[in-house]
């Protein structure tokens, strides 16, 4: 972990806990964009900085949580 000071590190890993808190069922992606960096660096500061990321989607959550309706309606144009 060289790329950013201690202090940022501390940042990201605050700014992800607030949106764990607030959206408990959030996917790792959004909160790796909140925080703002990759989820593999959250991974590595999830044990030093006491919170947990939840575990990754796998095909059929990532099904369920995609509103399919609006992906449809939007590829659809019929006039």
């Amino acid at each position: 972990m060289t790329q950013y000071k201690q202090e940022k590190y501390k940042e990201f890993a605050m700014r992800a806990k607030e949106f764990i808190a607030k959206n408990p069922t959030a996917s790792r992606k959004r909160i790796a964009d909140y925080a703002g960096v990759y989820t593999g660096t959250l991974e590595r500061l999830q044990d030093q900085y006491d919170f947990k990321l939840p575990e990754p989607m796998n095909i059929k959550q990532k099904r369920k949580a995609t509103n399919w309706n609006t992906m449809i309606s939007s590829d659809k144009k019929w006039g």
